[in-house]
């Protein structure tokens, strides 16, 4: 499914190949939606604001001055397949180039009931299997015979019946108090793909969270000395990516990602960090791809970038994706201590808090120092309490030892 964001043309506009239809959004990302082919459009399926979900036709051309209704002269379809590169429409660059599931449909394949493999993706199988239900057996009405969501759901009366053979009944929804309300926002766009993240993140890995503190008093006079040779201000945040990169590498299984579908843990060969981004529209973590090559100079460039196209939502659908570990630096607003929610499927998160000054003891001696907290959230399934720890605690050493660090 894909937000509506707005139209670009209207009804009876005439309209070339690959001329911008729409601009929907998916996975916190503006697409742009291009026509698959020249013509005039008879009829607009949806309004800005509306959830459009896979298959569904969202655009009518005009054939021989009526509106395309039939088989034969399908619309444009509001979001792709499992075979697609993960697009809303054809795919996200500058070619525009369409896939081939916005040609002329194909005669409609039958979903492959009794015996047979249904047609499904992943994420649908597993709502199968949390329901218990033999997706097999499950007749797809969705484009090819394509087993959906909502075909799951009703088949048999999923919910009720997860229930009858559990022994219970599902509780009913709590009243929600509508008085006094000064303003009603609409769960959309951004926030309620964050909403949808954070909820299967939670149902999913098996959260908990170890923290630490670092003394980072030599570190902060390291980062003085980068200011001064670069000519411009440094944050300890590049810095800090440095040493999650160099633990990534001692403690490799929280550079990971898990396939629930699969039941296997991809322990990844490449370090592709993420980073949470407040923006206006939301919280939104883009990915710095082969952090581990890059200098602290570099890293603090490709923050900057990666921030600043963020809020300004030129950044692009593949930048928010393929992360293997991610960073909040929730000290940038004030906290000191968290507990932050893993980026499923990713198997660990690591949030920064405010470094702040405090009086420090060191071999029976008084000193004033900056002590940075640290905390690491990590999926139990695939990282037992020790290794997070030592993970932990090699980035505490790390960052305690700047002279190591930057070598």
């Amino acid at each position: 499914e894909a937000e509506l964001i707005r139209w670009l043309v209207k009804p009876g506009d005439e309209v070339q190949e690959h001329q911008t239809l729409a601009e929907m959004e998916t996975d916190k990302a503006l697409v742009e939606v291009p026509s698959p082919w020249g013509g005039v459009v008879g009829e607009l399926h949806g309004e800005p604001g509306d959830i459009i979900a896979v298959g569904s036709v969202l655009v009518s051309y005009l054939v021989e001055g009526k509106a395309a209704r039939s088989e034969s002269e399908p619309a444009v379809v509001a979001a792709a397949d499992g075979g697609d590169a993960g697009t809303v429409v054809g795919r996200v660059d500058t070619s525009l180039s369409v896939s081939d599931q916005l040609t002329r449909r194909r005669e409609p394949e039958q979903a492959a009931i009794g015996g047979t493999k249904a047609l499904a993706t992943p994420a649908v199988r597993r709502v199968a299997r949390e329901l218990g239900i033999d997706i097999n057996q499950v007749p797809g009405s969705g484009r090819g015979g394509r087993v959906t969501a909502a075909d799951v759901h009703d088949f048999g009366g999923a919910t009720t019946a997860v229930a009858e053979r559990a022994g219970t009944t599902p509780l009913p929804a709590p009243t929600v108090d509508s008085e006094g309300v000064a303003e009603r926002i609409p769960i959309r766009g951004i926030r309620r793909k964050i909403a949808q993240a954070l909820e299967r993140s939670v149902r999913t890995a098996v959260h908990f969270t170890v923290t630490d503190e670092a003394d980072v008093t030599a570190l902060d006079l390291k980062r003085r000395e980068y200011t001064t040779v670069l000519g411009r201000k440094l944050s300890f945040m590049p810095i800090v990516l440095v040493a999650i990169c160099k633990a990534l590498r001692l403690h490799p299984l929280l550079n990971s990602n898990i396939d629930d579908e699969k039941q296997e843990i991809l322990v990844k060969g490449v370090v592709n960090l993420g980073i949470a981004v407040d923006t206006e529209h939301g919280l939104m973590v883009p990915v710095i791809r082969n952090a581990d090559t890059l200098s602290i100079a570099q890293l603090g460039d490709a923050v900057g970038d990666v921030a600043k196209r963020a809020r300004d939502r030129s950044i692009t659908r593949e930048e928010l994706t393929g992360g293997t570990f991610t960073v909040s630096n929730v000290g940038s607003f004030g906290g000191m201590h968290a507990t932050p929610i893993i980026n499923y499927p990713e198997v660990a998160i690591l949030a920064m808090g405010r470094a702040k000054e405090r009086v420090l003891v060191r071999e029976g001696m008084f000193y004033a120092g900056w002590i940075m907290p640290l905390s690491v959230s990590s999926d139990h399934r695939v990282v037992d309490g020790a290794e997070s720890a030592r993970f932990l605690s090699t980035v505490v050493r790390l960052l305690e030892q700047p002279d190591a660090l930057v070598s």
